[in-house]
């Protein structure tokens, strides 16, 4: 496979330059992830973007939950299990995650976790409530038009759990109806240059395990 495709050469980013993005690429990147194709094109997200003072304030809030270990939980429901195949990915990304970073480097990622990456900005995407499963594929294809348009763009991303785990610190910055649920999170920006939170890029599955093919 071609190692120039950008497809390959995406990695999430865990730790980010404090350098500010400017809005109208923000505004460029969302324009290009709303080409991602959806259902009978219902284009059924919605994105709110904090930077600047509002993340600041965000990112305090969320760093004192955190420090509290306040019980977090997110407007979608998380998985509640997993068969046997993901759950092996799981543990084996921890694993890998640990061998290639080290003790000091989970302890970074934790610390990283708690200030949101330290990323200039972060992108937060809804879903209508009660949506279909096609509905969550499609705001899935445009979240990943995200990354992809921001890698193309020369800066970093991280789609994470941990940025939505508390709705109400983003509620209280956004206008955001009560029929929409917040879904995902992205961290978005430059890249910290030599940092292994930086750079680590993990393994996937083998292909054999996830493709059948009949001729």
């Amino acid at each position: 496979m071609d190692n120039t495709n950008i497809l390959l050469r995406r990695h999430s980013v865990r730790d980010f330059m404090d350098k500010e993005i400017d809005v109208d690429l923000l505004k460029q990147i969302i324009f290009e992830a709303q080409r991602a194709p959806s259902y009978e094109n219902s284009q059924p997200w919605k994105a709110y973007i904090a930077t600047g003072k509002t993340l600041e304030s965000i990112r305090e809030v969320h760093k004192q939950k955190a420090k509290n270990r306040e019980k977090s939980w997110t407007e979608v429901t998380p998985p509640l299990g997993w068969q046997e195949h993901p759950k092996n990915n799981i543990e084996n990304y921890m694993k890998e995650t640990e061998s290639l970073i080290g003790e000091n480097g989970i302890k970074d990622l934790l610390s990283q976790n708690a200030i949101l990456f330290n990323a200039p900005a972060v992108i937060y995407i809804t879903i209508p409530k009660d949506s279909s499963h096609y509905s969550a594929y499609d705001v899935g294809a445009f979240g990943y038009g995200i990354l992809l348009s921001a890698y193309h763009h020369g800066l970093g991303t991280v789609p994470a759990y941990e940025i939505i785990r508390y709705p109400g610190e983003i509620r209280d910055h956004f206008d955001i109806p009560e029929d929409e649920s917040i879904f995902m999170g992205i961290a978005i920006g430059y890249p910290t240059e030599g940092k292994p939170l930086s750079t680590l890029v993990m393994s996937r599955d083998n292909l054999d395990n996830i493709l059948q093919i009949k001729e």
